[in-house]
């Protein structure tokens, strides 16, 4: 028989079920499309795609979407945002970031950070996926001191 523990924090409402899905969609499309992965008529994408940049996008926008749709009395919010803007990185087009450009300049994006492009965004995405966890734990935690 599984403890309240191991249970608890499985479960989700509808309500956060529905949320968690239109988060996640928006996620994916609105930064599919910032940092164009797709054709689109607002930006242009000065790097080549590859199919891990629509994996980090695609983990990234779930993760980020379960992190916001799911309510908790606490969570890790320096960890997930460290690991959003990581994950971000790791998808978007280095040379297209006008941050990046004006502190790093191109030269040392090219040379430098996008030969370790992916690694960056999974290790945002593991960052992600231990804020989630923290918020899940602490959501089942305190759900089941409120049910004794």
């Amino acid at each position: 028989m599984l403890s309240k523990f191991q249970t608890g924090w499985v479960r989700l409402t509808r309500r956060e079920k529905l949320s968690a899905v239109a988060i996640s969609a928006g996620i994916f499309l609105g930064l599919g499309t910032l940092t164009a992965l797709w054709q689109n008529p607002f930006f242009i994408r000065m790097t080549p795609i590859s199919a891990w940049d629509f994996v980090i996008l695609g983990l990234e926008a779930l993760l980020l979407g379960l992190y916001l749709g799911i309510r908790s009395p606490g969570c890790g919010i320096k960890r997930a945002s460290i690991g959003g803007v990581l994950g971000f990185l790791g998808f978007g087009c280095s040379i297209c970031n006008k941050i990046l450009m004006l502190i790093f300049g191109a030269s040392f994006l090219l040379i430098y950070f996008e030969p370790y492009r992916y690694l960056i965004g999974f290790l945002g995405i593991a960052l992600l996926a231990m804020a989630l966890q923290r918020k899940l734990v602490i959501r089942a935690v305190v759900g089941s001191k409120l049910s004794d």
